[in-house]
């Protein structure tokens, strides 16, 4: 039995002593026997529906405890068994801290032989770079002159390849234009001043001044048109005449209407090209 077993068993032998010395109070004073009796076993009822509650509590509580031992215990069991691994994984760690130790022992043991081959090499060091020195400095000057002479010939080395590769870009160029040039039927000699770019355009306008016939076109610098350039006029199929250009601007072109070769009247909406394209 535990201490809560005990309580109420300790309450129930309260309370047996408290109605026994109840029932002498009762029977010293002569009361009503059946009044007291009836009030008695109320009491007794209510003290034993109350010690009902108080055993399911108790019963409630101690099956509580048990989970809770229980729960504890397997806390207890899972505690225990990382404890062993954390002991055989102490005794690997301890082995290899002793493995490690001997390691460094040995690791001490040539560290202090190789300082003594250090401190008798140094010594053999210090009798030869008396010797070096002066070796050094004849060394020096002959790198100097040799590094100076391998520098010219890496500088002139790709001066050349540099040299070779322009070359060789600028043959593949010409042979490229040369060929662009063939195929527009451009004489490879024609200096590019005198070339006409291939432009298509409209008339925007048209006005005389001082008895030449003005010609604004839609096509300017921009299109890579120039002053000296000519463009052909056509409406349809219809060949109108040639514009000799006199002034450009980066969208917009001026040009006078040669009259040698005028074949109509040239209006705004007509086309210009620097090659006829009619259909």
């Amino acid at each position: 039995m535990n201490l809560l077993g005990k309580i109420f068993a300790m309450a129930i032998l309260v309370l047996s002593v408290m109605f026994m010395t109840l029932s002498l109070a009762v029977y010293a004073t002569h009361k009503n026997w059946k009044d007291e009796a009836s009030q008695l076993q109320s009491q007794l009822t209510q003290s034993r529906g109350a010690l009902e509650l108080k055993i399911a509590e108790f019963n409630r509580l101690e099956t509580q405890l048990t989970g809770e031992v229980e729960s504890v215990n397997q806390q207890v069991r899972k505690l225990e068994t990382e404890r062993v691994a954390l002991v055989e994984r102490n005794s690997v760690v301890q082995s290899e801290l002793d493995q490690l130790k001997a390691e460094r022992r040995e690791a001490t043991a040539m560290v202090a032989a190789t300082q003594a081959n250090n401190q008798r090499l140094a010594d053999e060091v210090t009798g030869l770079r008396q010797d070096i020195r002066t070796n050094e400095q004849a060394r020096d000057q002959a790198f100097h002159t040799t590094l100076t002479a391998t520098e010219e010939l890496h500088q002139k080395a790709g001066e050349l390849r540099n040299s070779v590769e322009r070359n060789r870009q600028l043959t593949e160029q010409v042979s490229g234009m040369t060929s662009v040039m063939d195929a527009k039927g451009i004489d490879p000699n024609t200096p590019p001043d005198a070339i006409t770019p291939t432009v298509d355009g409209l008339v925007s306008r048209v006005r005389q001044v001082a008895g030449a016939q003005l010609v604004e076109v839609t096509i300017g610098s921009d299109d890579g048109l120039k002053q000296g350039n000519t463009v052909e006029v056509y409406r349809g199929g219809r060949y109108l005449g040639r514009l000799d250009i006199v002034k450009t601007s980066p969208d917009r072109a001026v040009g006078r209407v040669d009259r040698r070769f005028q074949q109509g009247s040239i209006q705004e909406g007509d086309r210009v090209a620097t090659r006829l394209r009619i259909n």
